[in-house]
């Protein structure tokens, strides 16, 4: 077990006091603070050392890291902090841990050295004017090590605790056996493939077929490998807020084998949040007052109730006692659980926390990233940015606090019209950012820190300046995998935006960071797809494993009468619409409709109803919210017979089971394909560069999975049967049907 821990967060754990306290972002980026750092190092001298690595052993722990700088003939440690803006916002809790870092790594060096007192420095470098502040003082190796002594001892009770609990929870796992007396159909190949690959570390994708019992047949292998291979954690993570529930229900089943585990719920900060009107900062939220005081009883509290989950609600619980923040001590407590499932956005988002306690803490960790289909979109998103103009015209009293973000605000408006001064409501995609854009936002974010230091209650600005922020970050990573789209529909009315087309580039660090990554899903096929645009290694694994379902369950029929594409969108509507309702007047009951968009939906059922008028059709509305997309499903009983109406891609393509009588039926009248329209004919053109299979990458694979998702509502379980209609020409080629799931019957064509 391991008992080693960092300075830094040896001192967090330690020495935090205070509030939560978020009114001083932007920090500078990760790149501006290395640069900042090395612009400051080298102006020290010959004699002085970079990064300089340093580790003690205090009797069972361990302490390590790295001195920013460390000068033997100068008897000087010196620590670097980077900033923006004004040093004097610092708060108390901020400046207390950066001198215990500084402190610990004096009192290190002092036992390496076999120094009597030592110099101390923590210098604060503002990023943007380069002016330096130095806090310099001399201070005894006896008190440093009595100080570093204590934080150990403090540290150390912890650590105990967490090794009993460890060696605990991997004694209880390697005897946990199996919930139930055997495997399902492909269950036991899947647990065999997971354990495999987290024993050869080897990056695995597998497509499970819906039935094949994924959840459990990932976890049970995965905490298994956990216990075999001492690793510290497992990551569960999803695309989908239902998955968490998903995830959560499967480790209660391997509960009743009574391992034990802390399971912590990360959730996203709009569903953490419970004062959602106030900012993150003591003077506006009560539950950010003191919220690093509280922290220790809270946490406290939350791991003596061993071996259980720490859902939201458990969290809420919890800090709703100690009156601290639910979403925060959520992330605290991530830190000691043995499982964690969050959404994928914890993990691999640009500023993931999960990603920054893995670095931070050394740890040894598993994950399993379900319904992994969805990775390469959304991974685009959190790699993506939208700006526009109007978002920076905001109202600025004119006072003398204000000069300065006004004539920020100013420099910003002259930038946009100078990035889209050609520009018009058709857009232009461009390979680099607008550069003056870029630093008018850098000195904007700047001065909006200034402002929301003085006067913290501010959303407006709050909000403008993380959207700022965002922008910057991503245009300082900006490459070969993402593009720049430029519109202006009038004057001060342009929107610009950064888009990531390959997310690789992002994510393949984040992968080579885990002991291993497990990704399942239904659809998973092209393997070379994601494993390229997701960035795994070529001596990653994937694999597919049998259907439990068998093809006398499903009836496939392939419409190649009927034309759907775009062009010839209108001559579909009445044909379609009729062979709909011949369809449902055959065998009546609950059948699911899907096309390309609502537009298209809304001809096609209007012409149903004109068609058969006592048809009852149910219709999926745009914008719909969960409890309506949940009373949309409830409306599909044993005894109705609808005929529901739904939009490819949407709500209700995936994490719907209708089960028997619910859902007999499935048609789908497109084949998926995004719009053919510049952007994606970029992405195309890059894809054909990159890879050489450019219509695959950017159409012709991201539609045929939306179609296998929508088609797997069908059958669900063993019992259920039903028929499945494709409704267009391209379904009849022989490189489409090759596509489909290899279980399904050979299809018949009308």
């Amino acid at each position: 077990m391991s008992n080693r821990i960092s300075v830094r967060s040896l001192c967090e754990f330690t020495d935090r006091i205070g509030d939560i306290d978020h009114r001083y972002t932007p920090a500078p980026t990760a790149l501006e603070g290395i640069e900042g750092h090395q612009r400051l190092q080298k102006r020290r001298g010959a004699s002085y050392q970079s990064e300089y690595p340093i580790e003690q052993s205090f009797e069972e722990i361990t302490v390590r890291g790295r001195c920013d700088g460390f000068d033997r003939s100068k008897q000087l440690v010196e620590e670097i902090k980077t900033y923006r803006g004004d040093l004097e916002r610092q708060s108390l809790g901020q400046r207390n841990l950066h001198l215990a870092q500084l402190r610990s790594y004096g009192a290190m060096i002092c036992l390496e050295q076999d120094w009597k007192r030592i110099n101390l420095k923590l210098s604060y470098l503002e990023i943007t004017s380069d002016e330096v502040t130095e806090i310099e003082f001399t201070a005894t190796a006896d008190e440093l090590m009595n100080e570093l002594e204590a934080r150990v001892e403090h540290f150390k009770h912890w650590q105990n605790r967490l090794n009993q609990h460890r060696a605990a929870r991997d004694q209880s796992l390697k005897e946990l056996s199996f919930p139930y007396s055997e495997f399902r159909k492909g269950q036991r190949e899947l647990a065999e493939s997971v354990f495999k690959a987290a024993k050869t570390q080897r990056d695995l994708l597998i497509e499970a077929p819906t039935g094949s019992g994924k959840t459990l047949g990932t976890l049970y292998p995965s905490l298994k490998a956990v216990a075999a291979d001492g690793l510290t954690n497992l990551f569960y993570l999803t695309t989908r807020n239902t998955a968490r529930k998903v995830a959560f229900d499967g480790i209660n089943q391997l509960r009743e084998g009574q391992p034990k585990l802390i399971a912590v719920e990360l959730v996203a900060k709009e569903s953490g949040c419970i004062e959602p009107d106030k900012l993150c900062q003591a003077d506006s939220c009560p539950l950010a007052k003191g919220f690093f005081d509280r922290l220790p009883n809270a946490r406290e509290v939350a791991y003596s109730l061993n071996w259980t989950n720490l859902e939201s609600e458990a969290l809420r619980k919890i800090s709703e006692k100690h009156q601290i923040c639910p979403y925060y001590f959520g992330q605290e407590m991530a830190r000691w659980a043995d499982i964690v499932v969050a959404d994928i956005n914890q993990y691999l988002a640009p500023t993931a926390i999960l990603s920054g306690y893995l670095h931070q803490d050394e740890w040894q960790t598993l994950a399993l990233v379900d319904e992994a289909h969805n990775l390469v979109t959304r991974c685009r998103d959190l790699y993506s940015i939208e700006l526009k103009q109007s978002d920076f015209k905001i109202d600025i009293p004119a006072t003398e606090q204000t000069n300065k973000l006004s004539r920020a605000l100013e420099s910003v408006q002259r930038a946009w019209q100078q990035a889209c001064k050609e520009q018009t409501s058709t857009p232009s995609f461009d390979e680099m950012p607008p550069e003056k854009l870029e630093f008018a936002l850098q000195s904007l974010a700047t001065e909006l820190g200034d402002q929301l230091a003085k006067s913290p209650d501010q959303q407006e600005l709050q909000n403008l300046l993380f959207l700022s922020s965002a922008y910057l970050k991503l245009a300082e990573q900006f490459g070969e995998h993402s593009i720049v789209r430029r519109s202006k529909a009038k004057r001060g009315q342009a929107e610009l935006a950064l888009l990531n087309l390959d997310p690789s580039f992002f994510l393949a660090p984040r992968w080579a960071d885990l002991n291993c990554a497990i990704l399942f899903s239904a659809t998973l096929k092209p393997f070379d797809y994601y494993q390229n645009l997701l960035g795994f290694s070529e001596d990653s694994v994937s694999g597919s494993l049998p259907s439990p379902f068998n093809a006398e369950q499903v009836d496939v029929e392939i419409v190649k009468s009927i034309d759907t594409r775009y062009a010839v969108r209108e001559r579909s509507v009445v044909p379609i619409a009729r062979k709909l309702v011949e369809m449902w007047r055959a065998k009546p009951g609950n059948y699911l409709f899907f096309s390309s968009s609502f537009s298209y939906l809304e001809e096609i059922s209007e012409a149903v109803a004109d068609i058969a008028p006592d048809l009852p059709l149910h219709r999926q509305t745009s914008g719909m919210r969960s409890d309506e997309r949940q009373r949309y499903l409830e409306q599909f009983s044993d005894e109705s017979q609808l005929l529901g109406m739904a939009v490819l891609g949407g709500l209700f393509s995936e994490g719907v089971d209708l089960v028997g009588d619910r859902l007999i039926g499935v048609a789908i009248a497109t084949l998926g394909l995004p719009p053919f329209d510049p952007f994606h004919e970029v992405m195309r053109e890059k894809f054909e560069l990159r890879f050489g299979a450019g219509y695959d990458y950017t159409y012709l694979y991201p539609g045929i999975q939306k179609v296998v998702q929508a088609a797997g509502r069908l059958i669900r379980t063993h019992q259920d049967q039903g028929k499945l209609l494709l409704i267009d020409t391209r379904f009849a080629k022989p490189e489409i049907i090759q596509q489909l799931p290899s279980w399904w019957p050979a299809p018949s064509f009308s």
